[in-house]
């Protein structure tokens, strides 16, 4: 998919990830481990977010980008945005979405610029005609802000995620439509 970069407020720019953003999508990644993105740290491999960056850039129908902010001489990394379009012909125009923010961000718009900015490409790439999305069940901001942004819930995969006090907590599936 065609990505430009777009400033958006306070410094704010959304950009195509790169290789170089594997450490910082890690990073990401690792620190959403206590809101449920991952069940530890361990669990995320700087090499396999470079290769799932790749992987996206490699596809015309997926789409990776990382929201930064300024930091010094160089920019810090707050949030990540995935698309990937499906291989198969038949199920080419849909794709699956996947964010994380870190958590100092959380609340900031961050995401809702994320969502927005991938749905609008999505959409101006006509050949994404539905995104999808699993969220956790007790991840009401998440919801709220999916919903805002034109998506529905079409179901719930009971008891998915196992928690570290053995109980367990639903995915919504949610969906938004190509207008």
């Amino acid at each position: 998919m065609q990505v430009a970069p777009r400033a958006i407020r306070d410094g704010l720019l959304i950009r195509e990830a790169t290789r170089l953003d594997a450490h910082a999508v890690a990073r990401i990644l690792k620190e959403g481990a206590d809101h449920g993105l991952v069940a530890r740290s361990d669990e995320v491999d700087p090499g396999a977010c470079s290769r799932q960056i790749e992987f996206a850039r490699a596809a015309t129908n997926s789409l990776v980008v990382v929201a930064t902010i300024p930091a010094g001489d160089d920019d810090e990394v707050v949030g990540l945005l995935t698309l990937e379009g499906a291989p198969l012909l038949r199920l080419y125009d849909v794709a699956r979405l996947n964010m994380a923010v870190t958590p100092s961000h959380h609340g900031k718009g961050v995401g809702r610029a994320l969502v927005q900015y991938a749905t609008e490409c999505a959409d101006a790439s006509g050949q994404i005609r539905k995104i999808e999305l699993l969220t956790r069940a007790n991840n009401e901001r998440a919801i709220r802000l999916f919903t805002k942004l034109g998506f529905n819930e079409e179901g719930r995969l009971r008891a998915r995620l196992r928690r570290d006090d053995g109980t367990y907590l639903d995915d919504v599936c949610m969906a938004r439509f190509k207008p």
